[in-house]
């Protein structure tokens, strides 16, 4: 049953009350946390009178946890309802929470190219993970100097899947496909997390490492 907050309880009294209770009944104290911050956010809500106010914060709570089961059996790790994918992790009062997405939105255009900011992919049809991230890193307000990095990041993806596409189409690999291929993705690891700090979000890549294991089958 759902933990309600009592009269006149402060936010950090509820929360430590709420994680206990959420604990007790079999749920890992991230999890537990989780869901306390979303009773008291439902609590909050049902609370404001102005309109235009609720519907903000409403809208505010939707976007917050769209598409995660907090109440996920095995934990919030990847946690998203159907129809939703996890790209990367988010923030959420203080805690880390998969970033779940509609793949509707984000992967609509599964295996087909994409245009990332002005760079026209050539191979991404390999890898509906690499369509999926930088479609997301598109939708956020972004600098210059992340422009350029996001730009950069799917160059060079594109050419580790361009690597991958010859080997297949020959069905074999060299020993220095292989080599430039990791030299490539770890550039990709280095230029994700530079961009990752700035958008201030964690996005999961390690689909290269897939693209990497693909490649050496073919040795």
């Amino acid at each position: 049953m759902p933990v309600n907050p009592k009269k006149g309880e402060r936010e950090d009294a509820f929360i430590g009350r709420c994680i206990a209770e959420e604990i007790s009944a079999g749920y890992e104290q991230s999890q537990a946390a989780a869901i306390c911050y979303s009773y008291w956010r439902k609590d909050k809500m049902s609370k404001i009178v102005d309109p235009t106010a609720k519907v903000m914060a409403k809208v505010a709570y939707d976007t917050d946890f769209r598409g995660i089961n907090l109440f996920a059996e095995d934990g919030l790790e990847n946690a998203c309802w159907e129809g939703y994918v996890a790209i990367g992790m988010k923030e959420l009062d203080g805690r880390m929470v998969p970033n779940c997405v509609p793949e509707s939105e984000n992967m609509q255009e599964q295996g087909m190219e994409i245009d990332v900011l002005g760079y026209k992919t050539k191979n991404f049809t390999l890898c509906p993970g690499a369509v999926a991230t930088f479609n997301h890193l598109m939708e956020m307000p972004l600098g210059e100097d992340t422009v350029g990095m996001i730009r950069s990041a799917a160059q060079v993806a594109d050419n580790v899947f361009g690597i991958e596409r010859e080997v297949i189409e020959k069905g074999t690999a060299t020993e220095e496909q292989l080599k430039e291929a990791k030299i490539l993705v770890e550039d990709f690891k280095d230029i994700m997390e530079e961009i990752d700090e700035e958008v201030m979000m964690q996005h999961d890549v390690s689909y290269m490492d897939g693209h990497i294991a693909k490649i050496e089958s073919y040795l």
